[in-house]
């Protein structure tokens, strides 16, 4: 009587850990193809002859990319597994700038890998541990591909560039964005910090008209889309200018809440018009006594910030007026120019005016123009990107593609090292794994050769996008490799595999492979290690 029970009772919890066992099993595989669908849509658009992808917003604003980071980034995404190769995508832009989309790529081939491995009993920590063990030895051995970068040697970084721009919708204008921003990010550099660059010491400016061919470098500030005093007759050329930053209104002082004023007669409107008069020539005054002979206006909530009263006193002294600043601006234009910006104008005194050689509009085109300041102080080290486009998608996309270009050489400020492209890397560390798991034993070298199959997939891809036979081209990648060609890659100039892929100029920052397969990694071991899924009652 007593082990009827006992025998029902053990029954039922062999069934409570059975279908626990299957729900964290379940919830494993859902979040392994979660993950996996998000790589499988990024992996056409990888390499130089990788698909582009148009993505309408819901305003119906139209985008035209095959940047990794910004697909993913405009991708409507509700599962939170799914949501993680986003972050690494956007950790691996911010890292090095580069390799958005292969971080993806490998993340799903590593996943693709653990579904294996799971399937066979191994353990979600036992895979874990082994892909850590993988990729600490895969990270040594990419050091020997590691060649020196020389800074001073300008086209060995031209070089690394156009193999960032050769898979961008700009590509064909690789041989002169390229040069711009190698040239931009030596510029900057502070030899206080010399493994280092700040970027935001670059701004990028977009204009619309012209070709990406008319795209420069300015060493300076240049506006867009200023508004200068031409109407009420302002100079359009300032030598050995005092700029001002103003962040107050040129008008006469609103009241902080609606009323309304009740006028009789045109004696009271009148007095009130001199009053306003008077408040506006009092400021006119106190400009020019501090010696500004350019004003930069920020932009403000009220709509007459600057009224016509003032810009045509302004300009009767001979003082250019540029409002519409962004507040985003305010930063660079100050250490730029070297100013303080004023909230007050009893704030405005000498010191805090900034200086430059010359500010004046340029006409790009008839109906085109942009406003420049150049001959910044010397101590100043921040520049301008002009970017030049014939319709705002192209605008956009040059825009993305001269970033990428300015990490890629901040990449190699930062590690000084270059590795060959062309999947050359991903097969090389494959080879060095699947000798090392020959020597291991047990589950932990089945793991160790299932991340060296993974790493197979960039060749692999980059050989499917570019139409030719993807198992061929990494068998015989595989081959060359073997009889210590490690510099054997795919060269898509002529869709063949040549035995020395840096005579084809195709070589990529060491930073970009460390910090994609780090990346990777680290997100694959945490979607591993999650066997539940609990949604918040906030």
């Amino acid at each position: 009587m007593s082990q009827a029970p006992q025998a029902g009772q053990s029954q039922a919890q062999k069934s409570n850990t059975f279908n626990k066992s299957e729900k964290t099993k379940d919830i494993r595989l859902t979040n392994i193809q979660a993950a996996k669908a998000v790589s499988d849509a990024v992996r056409t658009s990888l390499g130089p002859r990788g698909m582009d992808k148009m993505i309408q917003d819901a305003k119906g604003q139209v985008l035209i990319t095959n940047d990794g980071a910004t697909i993913l980034k405009q991708m409507d995404l509700v599962h939170p597994t799914a949501k993680m190769l986003v972050e690494i995508s956007n950790a691996q832009d911010v890292e090095a700038g580069d390799g958005t989309t292969s971080v993806v790529v490998f993340a799903g081939a590593l996943l693709k890998s653990c579904e294996v491995l799971l399937e066979k009993g191994i353990h979600p920590t036992t895979i874990s541990e082994g892909f850590q063990f993988a990729l600490e030895h895969a990270l040594t051995a990419l050091d020997e591909l590691k060649k020196p970068v020389d800074l001073e040697n300008k086209q060995q970084l031209i070089e690394c560039v156009q193999t960032a721009l050769s898979s961008k919708v700009v590509s064909s204008n690789s041989a002169q964005l390229a040069p711009l921003a190698v040239d931009a990010v030596l510029r900057i550099v502070d030899p206080q910090k010399p493994n280092n660059v700040d970027l935001k010491d670059i701004k990028i400016v977009k204009k619309l008209g012209g070709t990406i061919d008319d795209t420069e470098l300015v060493e300076g500030i240049v506006f867009s889309n200023q508004k200068a005093s031409q109407a009420a007759g302002g100079p359009q050329q300032i030598n050995n200018a005092k700029v001002a930053l103003l962040q107050f209104c040129l008008s006469a002082p609103k009241t902080d809440v609606e009323n309304s004023i009740a006028i009789k007669d045109y004696t009271e409107m009148d007095k009130i018009l001199k009053e306003e008069r008077k408040y506006i020539i009092d400021l006119v005054k106190k400009i020019v006594a501090s010696g500004a002979n350019v004003l930069l206006i920020q932009k403000s909530i009220l709509r007459d910030a600057v009224n016509d009263l003032s810009l045509h006193f302004l300009a009767k002294k001979g003082i250019m007026v540029v409002k519409d600043i962004e507040r985003d601006d305010v930063e660079f234009i100050s250490k730029t120019l070297c100013l303080v910006p004023v909230a007050h104008i009893d704030q405005l005194t000498p010191e805090k005016l900034g200086t430059a050689g010359l500010v004046e509009t340029v006409h790009l085109n008839d109906e085109s123009k942009v406003l420049r300041i150049t001959k910044v102080p010397a101590q100043s080290k921040a520049l301008t990107i002009l970017v030049r486009g014939s319709n705002q998608l192209v605008l956009d996309e040059a825009d993305r593609s001269i970033h990428d270009a300015l990490c890629v050489v901040r990449s190699l400020v930062k590690s000084k090292g270059l590795i060959p492209g062309g999947g050359a890397p991903e097969i090389h560390l494959s080879l060095r794994l699947t000798q090392m798991a020959n020597t291991l034993t047990g589950a932990k070298s089945m793991c160790v050769r299932a991340f060296a199959d993974a790493l197979e997939v960039i060749p692999y891809t980059l050989a499917e996008n570019a139409g030719l036979n993807p198992i061929n081209v990494v068998t015989e990648l595989r081959n060359r490799h073997l009889k210590s060609q490690k510099f054997a890659g795919i060269g898509m100039k002529k869709n063949n595999i040549v035995d020395d892929i840096t005579t084809e100029q195709v070589v990529q920052p060491i930073l970009v492979t460390r910090s994609a397969l780090s990346l990777a990694t680290e997100c694959v071991r945490m979607i591993l290690k999650i066997d539940d899924l609990v949604i918040s009652a906030r």
